[in-house]
């Protein structure tokens, strides 16, 4: 096991993690926790023993996710990205008209 290696237990069997940078052991620890989380409440709705495909079904629900913050955050970027462009022409306009009454 490599020094920064993380290991967890995950529905009883300690499992080793990869260390990812700039992420603590606590942090780890919650990840692993969210992963569990997700594969008791899919186990439980969906009424599934198989470990494989509970954790297939885990990683699609986290891909899922993902997916959606990926979509919110394009949409929030090109609205933040107009409302700027609303601003600059806005300022430039005041700025245009105060030097304009400067000149007068």
């Amino acid at each position: 096991m490599k020094n920064n290696d993380y290991e967890a237990k995950v529905r009883g069997r300690i499992i080793r993690f990869p260390s990812v940078d700039g992420l603590t052991e606590l942090e780890l620890g919650g990840i692993v926790a969210e992963v569990e989380e997700k594969i008791k409440k899919i186990e439980g709705k969906m009424n599934i023993v198989d470990t494989s495909k509970l954790a297939i079904l885990a990683a699609y629900d986290f891909a899922v996710e993902l997916h959606n913050l990926k979509q919110r955050s394009e949409t929030n970027r090109e609205a933040d990205t107009k409302k700027m462009d609303e601003m600059i022409e806005k300022l430039s306009k005041t700025l245009e008209s105060a030097a304009a009454e400067d000149e007068k």
